[in-house]
């Protein structure tokens, strides 16, 4: 008969006091939790490496449970979970006692040599690297590669809002729209101080999605409600209740509701949480799978049989689209917040925001590079005066200028800029005279466009030159764009290959205007197709171009694409077709009226490479 060899392990019974003891005099090797959070069992140093080695247990509870592994982190003591097995050795011990010891000798031999064989490969046979320590019983196909059960999602605490107190994060770190940042300071104040609002019968927002563009300050927001709220907070990723195995995501979901209720008034904060809330029975199979589970078991959480009172579920979206109807409803998410790209105003605060930290030359301009940014994300112009930093680091400064700002706006925009030009003369030529075109015709529509800069320097974005022009600001921010505006944008667009119809004749007209084609091709479906500007289809609406950005493709299929009849089809082509021609027609014939003047400026552009919107309208 086979032996086996181990040695002897002897549970020692033990309490959470003398743990906790043991802890605090750094005489712990490492502890072990059983999932159900019922007993922990911990060996200590000066017995690691013994012929008898010692296993100590001791009862616990979940909250206990928690406080000990917030204890043991703190004092640096590797801390894993395992299933509840220990029973066994009870379970065995007793039936030994009985008078069936030879009956059912094998097989509580061969059970007590599967977990005192676990055990002995925890304790004693661990890997070094921690991510890949295996827990006691053996392997366990249930964890994750972090050493936690696939079903735990973490512990509810301050460890995060501290760290986030310690990074001094405040909602005076967003600068952004007046009205959202009112709007996240009510909730803070509701969760420090409720009396004035339960007076008048208001309840606190069972949860809160902040939903706008990628880069505006959604997750800083969460981050800020927080750490200015005294509420415990748990942040997770709604990436992370998708497993593999079917049904670990709904536990996931229960498990975090249940510790939110435990250490209540606690914050759930569920970044992207599109990723598992999109829209039921939108895919192609229309299955019921894995992540939909998920989604159910979180419509259940959020308002279900439980109670939440004291807990907010704060999420956050850049595709609030795509999510389900019933998550959106009053009852879950009360209150959804728009954070949208910042407006001039808001782009100058955020802008002397990041330059606080940093030596700022006198000659920066925020408010004119707050114009410059329409459009930018905070994101956006958090990595525009980083990129300026470098830019002056690069040169060997110590103080950021206007001119290293306007350097890394270029690089964001057109790309990186070759400094070595190996064009020919006539190359360099055509793109000065295509430049011309656009920029001509940009400032010749003084009422609407602003030019503010025209170059041939080559880009490795496969760019020959680049002209930047935009509408003026009082424009941009109200948004009420005319047709007569967009019009004359597909004008300049057509600027560069009228220009070169016009110099060099229609069959030797280069491909650069390639991505000015696609720009009016695009803009003129736009105007027809969403905007009612056509000349019969005044009311038309082509819901197809919606269509074509879905994410929903069983939906898509589904419908069908052919919304509309043949002859509305050719209409609206025809519409297209006939705002882009008289555009190009509107382009040649500027430009023609006005040949001897664009030479002169081509001329120029050809020996300064590049001139500022000032100096193109003196060449004027």
């Amino acid at each position: 008969m086979r032996s086996f060899k181990f040695p002897a392990v002897k549970l020692e019974p033990s309490s959470l006091a003398e743990l906790y003891k043991t802890i605090n005099d750094h005489e712990v090797e490492d502890i072990t939790i059983t999932d159900d959070l019922s007993k922990v069992y911990y060996r200590t140093i000066d017995n690691k490496g013994s012929d008898n080695p010692i296993l100590y247990v001791a009862p616990t509870n979940p909250i206990m449970a928690d406080r000990l592994i917030d204890f043991s982190e703190k004092h640096q003591v590797y801390t894993s979970f395992s299933p509840p097995q220990p029973n066994l050795i009870q379970d065995g011990l007793k039936l030994l006692d009985t008078g069936f010891q030879i009956l059912y000798f094998p097989v509580i031999a061969f059970i007590l040599l599967q977990f005192l064989g676990g055990i002995i490969s925890t304790f004693f046979n661990r890997p070094s690297s921690p991510a890949n320590r295996p827990f006691i019983g053996g392997a366990n196909p249930f964890t994750n590669g972090n050493g936690k059960s696939m079903f735990s999602v973490g512990k509810p605490g301050m460890e995060e809002k501290t760290n986030m107190k310690n990074a001094n994060i405040t909602l005076a770190s967003w600068a952004g729209s007046k009205e959202v940042f009112e709007e996240c300071f009510e909730i803070v104040r509701y969760l420090k101080n409720s009396t004035a609002f339960k007076a008048v019968g208001a309840e606190i927002p069972k949860g809160v999605l902040l939903e706008g563009p990628p880069g505006t300050g959604k997750t800083l927001l969460a981050k800020a409600i927080a750490s200015e709220a005294d509420a415990n907070f748990i942040s997770i990723s709604a990436s992370e209740f998708i497993e593999l195995y079917v049904g670990l995501g709904a536990a996931k979901v229960r498990n975090l509701f249940q510790a939110a209720r435990a250490g209540k008034p606690a914050i759930i904060f569920i970044d992207e949480i599109d990723s598992v809330g999109r829209q039921r029975g939108a895919g192609i199979n229309m299955g019921n799978d894995e992540r939909e589970q998920t989604l159910n078991q979180l419509l259940a959480e959020m308002d279900g049989f439980a109670s939440n009172d004291g807990v907010l579920v704060i999420a956050a979206t850049n595709r609030r689209d795509v999510l389900d109807a019933a998550l959106l409803r009053p009852g879950r998410f009360d209150r959804i917040i728009n954070v949208p790209l910042p407006d001039r105003i808001s782009r100058e605060a955020i802008l002397s925001v990041h330059t606080k930290s940093k030596t700022m030359s006198a000659d920066v301009r925020y408010e004119y590079l707050a114009e410059l940014t329409a459009g930018f994300s905070g994101a956006q112009l958090k990595n525009l005066i980083n990129e300026a930093a470098i830019y002056a680091a690069r040169d060997g400064n110590t103080t950021i200028s206007q001119q290293n700002i306007e350097y890394a706006l270029e690089k964001i925009v057109v790309g990186i800029i070759k400094t070595v030009d190996t064009r020919s003369s006539e190359a360099r030529e055509r793109v000065a005279l295509h430049e011309i075109g656009h920029a001509f015709l940009a400032a010749h529509f003084s009422e609407y466009f602003e030019l503010k800069k025209v170059s041939i320097q080559s880009t490795y974005n496969g760019a020959g030159g680049y002209t930047l022009f935009g509408e003026y600001p009082e424009i941009a921010e109200a948004g009420l764009y005319t047709k007569d505006l967009l019009t004359k944008r597909i004008v300049v667009a057509l600027g560069g290959k009228a220009a070169e119809t016009l110099f060099y004749g229609e069959d030797q007209v280069s491909v650069g205007a390639v991505e000015d084609l696609k720009q009016a091709n695009s803009l003129a479906q736009r105007m027809v197709g969403s905007y009612g500007m056509g000349n019969e289809l005044e009311v038309f609406v082509n819901q197809n171009l919606d269509q074509a950005s879905s994410p929903f493709l069983g939906r898509t299929l589904a419908s069908g694409s052919m919304k509309y009849s043949e002859s509305t089809r050719e209409l609206y082509d025809k519409e297209v077709m006939d705002i882009i021609g008289a555009a190009y027609q509107e382009a040649k014939a500027i430009l023609s009226s006005n040949r001897e003047t664009i030479q002169k400026i081509a001329d120029q552009l050809l020996m300064k490479t590049t001139l500022s919107g000032e100096e193109f309208r003196e060449c004027l």
